[in-house]
């Protein structure tokens, strides 16, 4: 039984167009292969069991039959891309709090390659052939649609991406072989990129495996009276060590309350 190590994308700066690319939007959410075999598993970047906490996903074995498929796991909120409440969902360990975010915030897998059909490897075909096999392999549902593509107008797909604010596109060479774990340059991310230097004003409350640290960091500016006003939750880029250090760091400086007069809660 094999199990198989998601291709990466080497990153660039500019969008560029190409014949022998083709482009997709590049989705932020939880990279996962997804195996659809006698039993279901649905497995992060780093070999992690993800079913568990999106049971939705599971859907996909009413949508295919043998078969193993890579995508992203997403949280659509108001034709948005959620990731803070995907990272919430994701840390999740009960059963109880899992069902009730699933019906909250359920969750979408974007599937865009197939590895395996039938117990055959696929990852030595073209691209655009394995594109094809998984158009022919695996149904839309609920919780699980395709990820769509154009060919060769990167240019003009990455205007579109900064119109509708997602996180960036990538693009693959059609006659891409699917290489595990490697990042060849075969497929390019361009990410759409925004940075601020932020003031962290809270944290939210840790769940799952972070709750004796925080979930995410609530982070903001202030406005030119000297108001603070909320620009978003970080959640990721931390490791163990760092979750603590902050965490035993703010418990000398916290205080009760919200600090954005017009916001409820973090």
């Amino acid at each position: 039984m094999n199990f198989y190590k998601p291709m990466l994308a080497k990153p660039i700066s500019k969008p560029f167009s190409g014949k022998d690319r083709i482009f997709e939007t590049k989705w932020d959410g939880f990279r996962a292969i997804a195996y659809v075999r006698d039993s279901f598993s649905i497995q992060s970047r780093n070999g992690n069991e993800l079913k568990y906490a999106f049971p939705e996903i599971e859907e996909l074995r009413q949508l295919a039959k043998d078969v193993v498929v890579d995508g992203e796991i997403v949280i659509m909120k108001n034709g948005k891309v959620d990731f803070h409440a995907l990272q919430e969902r994701g840390h999740l360990i009960s059963g109880k709090d899992i069902e009730r975010l699933r019906r909250q915030s359920p969750a979408t897998f974007v599937v865009f390659d197939i590895l395996e059909k039938d117990g055959k490897p696929l990852v030595d075909l073209p691209l655009m052939d394995r594109k094809t096999f998984l158009k022919q392999s695996v149904k839309e549902g609920s919780y699980v649609i395709i990820n769509d593509y154009i060919e060769e107008k990167g240019e003009q797909f990455y205007q579109a991406i900064l119109e509708h604010n997602l996180e960036g596109m990538v693009a693959k060479r059609k006659d891409s072989r699917y290489e595990q774990g490697l990042r060849t340059g075969s497929w390019l991310k361009i990410k759409n990129l925004k940075t601020c230097d932020c003031v962290i004003f809270g944290y939210s409350k840790g769940e799952g495996a972070r709750e004796s640290t925080f979930g995410a960091l609530i982070v903001g500016l202030f406005d030119m009276e000297g108001t603070p006003i909320y620009i978003a939750h970080v959640g990721t880029g931390f490791t163990d060590k760092l979750l603590r250090d902050l965490y035993n760091q703010f418990q000398a400086i916290k205080k009760d309350g919200c600090p954005f007069p017009n916001r409820k809660h973090g």
